[in-house]
């Protein structure tokens, strides 16, 4: 079923046995896994069936660190979330995610990649995915009619990225939803406050508003927060009735080790050489008739970022536009124009790629897109994991939204392990890319005075803030996501995960929410809920 909450007459109150807030992801996949159980599950959204820029505009809030996004831009407020407008593509994270590594400070994650794998398969359906073999890239390249790139195992491989169409989750499972018996859906209402006992130590309700409407509150016997990684630990810090630093927060960890995928696009630029794989497979998803679709991309071994004490990164193979030397020819003509910075670099790459110079000063000439001299030109991509960071944050400011609420600041840092990862994992795949003849390669990445780019590209992943740990002293939430000291809050977001590897982390999002579910039912049926 599902209610437009500003029907509803003021101060009612919704009753259920778990409250979910947020419909996007985490929370609709908790919903239909729950659906057709005994239990009365209320699913709270703060938007509507469609987009409306007046709820949006609650996601306002200043950002205060390293460049990013709007905040008010990087996540979607109506039914399916930021699955609104996600990429689609899916990826599991690797066994190596979930490991202490030494040399990177609070990494390590209280589950294994083990404890997680069945319920990754369980959540393949939900985007839309194929199911055969899903993530052989050798078997869906010899499908497709591809050649791969030779790369040394110890040190790269090639890996398929499963592509959902992409699943839009309010639109795909709103008449699932409709048709729930036990599950109802609550539109346009806004969760204000966390209500707790005196010891904070059990929820007893979340205060709801309506814009200009009814004011509510929902009482059940568990509460589940999966509004995503900024919003989580925002209402977290705003409950602060009971304890002022907010529930949940005892240890001043929430709203800490925000962590997003960065990249650079490109980090390099490649001429493809007459060896070189049909670069095709990696520059588009393909799909399939059937279902879902795939996507190739390069990364990382376990055993190589084990062995480098490096982060986690991914590289994408696109086809690049323009070369270093007909980039060059437009540096140099800005800098006789005075509007230049440093001539040495650009003229290194003139003399190194003279047949782009000449594309580049035939463009200019006649004014035109097309080369007078065609080549393959790559530009990969590089994607890359930020190790935690106790200073990266989400916390309050003093401005307010419309319901008086104060709103969330963003300060995110990058760190010299980021830049570390980047130049190393250029530095792999240029030396990848010369090793097997499939190129040349040129980049700025790996000169000694390269800095971070005027616009360094974010995935909009927000992870980390209220992260899982064995105990409350390094985390927010215990193995089963469930907030420390507080027996019926509990948390599915990537704000749980305590490092974030390569992948998007859709579908690691959907998968705890799955196993959450099995947990709920599992209790009920033990008279333990």
């Amino acid at each position: 079923m599902i209610i437009d909450a500003r029907s509803l007459p003021d101060g009612e109150v919704i009753d259920a046995d778990i409250c979910i807030v947020g419909g996007g992801p985490a929370g609709i996949t908790l919903a239909l896994e729950l659906s057709g159980s005994p239990l009365k599950v209320a699913l709270i959204e703060s938007g509507g069936i469609y987009y409306e820029d007046e709820t949006q505009q609650l996601y306002k809030g200043p950002n205060v660190g390293f460049q990013y996004d709007p905040l008010d831009e990087a996540r979607l407020r109506f039914l399916g979330g930021s699955s609104n407008h996600w990429s689609g593509h899916a990826m599991r994270l690797a066994p190596v995610d979930f490991e202490v590594r030494d040399w990177m400070k609070w990494s390590g994650w209280p589950i294994t990649y083990e404890d997680i794998a069945p319920f990754y398969d369980r959540a393949q359906p939900y985007f839309e995915l194929h199911e055969e073999r899903p993530y052989d890239i050798a078997y869906w390249a010899d499908r497709l009619g591809f050649d791969l790139f030779d790369l040394n195992p110890d040190l790269l491989e090639n890996v398929s990225i499963n592509q959902s169409p992409p699943t839009a989750f309010g639109y795909t499972y709103e008449d699932a939803l409709r048709a729930s018996e036990n599950v109802t859906v609550f539109l346009n209402a806004n969760a204000l406050n966390i209500d707790s006992t005196s010891t904070a130590s059990e929820v007893t309700g979340i205060d709801l508003a309506c814009i200009d409407g009814p004011r509510l509150r929902c009482e059940a016997k568990r509460y589940v927060l999966c509004m995503g990684g900024i919003e989580i630990p925002r209402l977290m810090l705003l409950s602060n009735k009971v304890h002022n630093t907010g529930i949940g927060n005892g240890n001043d960890l929430v709203g800490r080790f925000f962590a997003d995928h960065a990249a650079i696009r490109p980090a390099a630029r490649i001429l493809a050489g007459r060896t070189a794989p049909n670069i095709d497979l990696y520059a588009e998803p393909y799909e399939f008739d059937d279902v879902g679709g795939m996507f190739a991309a390069i990364v990382p071994s376990d055993d190589l970022l084990r062995r480098e004490q490096i982060a986690s990164f991914i590289f994408h193979m696109f086809p690049a536009a323009r070369s270093p030397g007909d980039l060059a020819i437009g540096q140099l003509t800005k800098q006789l124009r005075g509007k230049g910075n440093g001539l040495a670099p650009h003229i290194q790459n003139v003399l190194t790629d003279l047949d782009g110079a000449v594309n580049g000063i035939w463009r200019r000439a006649l004014d035109t897109r097309d080369d007078l001299i065609t080549r393959e030109w790559v530009g990969p991509w590089l994607g890359f994991e930020c190790v935690p960071n106790y200073d990266s944050t989400v916390h309050l400011v003093e401005e307010t939204d419309r319901f008086g609420q104060r709103q969330i600041a963003l300060n995110w840092q990058l760190t010299d392990q980021e830049m570390r990862t980047v130049k190393r994992a250029t530095e792999l795949l240029a030396s990848e890319i010369s090793r097997t003849g499939a190129g040349r390669v040129w980049t700025d990445v790996l000169s000694e005075d390269y800095d971070w780019p005027s616009f360094v590209a974010r995935g909009k992943h927000h992870c980390g803030t209220t992260r899982m740990s064995a105990g409350p002293d390094t985390g927010v939430v215990n193995a089963d996501c469930q907030v420390h000291g507080i027996s019926n809050l509990f948390i599915s977001s990537s704000s749980v995960f305590p490092t974030n590897g390569y992948a998007n982390p859709t579908v690691t999002i959907a998968a705890l929410s799955i196993r959450m579910a099995d947990k709920f039912k599992a209790d009920a049926r033990a008279g333990t809920l």
